[in-house]
């Protein structure tokens, strides 16, 4: 009896040896090159942008062995890096579809959670656009002064509106209106204008005639800045008109959502 508990622990252990040896050879020698490779590059990047080279390497890994836990493990860890966090997850659950008993399944299922709301905070282009863009709704935004508050009046130098224009090549533009009294000399007479984002961030300027004459010109140039979904910075310069003392003015608020 002793001696066929002790073959039947041999031919199993043998057994494990044979699977284990062939799931080894299932991942090509190619598939592990560009995995050691990615791990090269990880180490290197300085930046989320340099983690770029390895995601590349980790994603041929994924494609020459798409059944190999540890490349989709790789990628999500240079994916994460790169602050590609919605990627990082997918790549974090295809890990735990083909490693569902790792050691370390409790841990990637947490960090998923945490990948999950960090992707949800993520500010894109176009959400940056819709921001601005809602920015003239009082019942969407409150507005709070930090420095001279007093400087600034949504009815004299202010933009009217706020909109996106879908025309060809015009997708990441904002246009918008100024409130009337706003002479908009640089922009020959008309007060609509348009504003190319830069980042979070997009920067203009009117003019608003304080005289029946269309004289009197105050010069008001704004700079606003995303900081949140809940949160916009405003700087506001504000050049007064010679009849008013010329003076050059300045103040800081923040759009708070209600």
């Amino acid at each position: 009896m002793k001696k066929t508990i002790l073959f039947l622990a041999a031919i199993f252990i043998l057994f494990c040896g044979i699977a284990s040896s062939l799931g080894r050879q299932a991942v090509s020698d190619e598939a592990k090159r560009h995995l050691d490779r990615g791990m090269a590059a990880m180490e290197m990047a300085k930046s989320p942008a340099d983690q770029e080279l390895a995601i590349k390497e980790f994603e041929q890994a994924v494609k020459l062995a798409p059944e190999w836990p540890e490349a989709y493990r790789q990628l999500a860890l240079a994916q994460e890096k790169a602050e590609k966090y919605e990627d990082a997850a997918a790549s974090l659950k295809q890990y735990l579809r083909l490693a569902p008993d790792a050691s370390d399944a409790e841990a990637v299922k947490s960090l998923i959670n945490k990948l999950e709301f960090k992707a949800e905070q993520v500010i894109t282009d176009e959400d940056v656009l819709d921001i601005f863009v809602s920015l003239t709704d009082s019942s969407q935004w409150q507005l709070k002064g930090i420095t001279n508050a007093n400087l600034f009046s949504r009815n004299i130098g202010w933009v009217k509106w706020f909109s996106r224009n879908f025309k060809p090549g015009n997708q990441d533009r904002l246009f918008f209106e100024f409130y009337s009294g706003s002479c908009c000399p640089t922009l020959h007479g008309s007060c609509p204008g348009d504003a190319l984002p830069i980042g979070k961030s997009i920067e203009f300027e009117t003019f608003y005639c304080a005289c029946e004459d269309g004289g009197c010109l105050s010069k008001f140039q704004y700079r606003l800045e995303v900081v949140s979904r809940n949160k916009v910075k405003m700087n506001v310069m504000v050049w007064r008109a010679k009849e008013f003392g010329g003076r050059k003015e300045d103040a800081s608020y923040e759009f708070v959502r209600r």
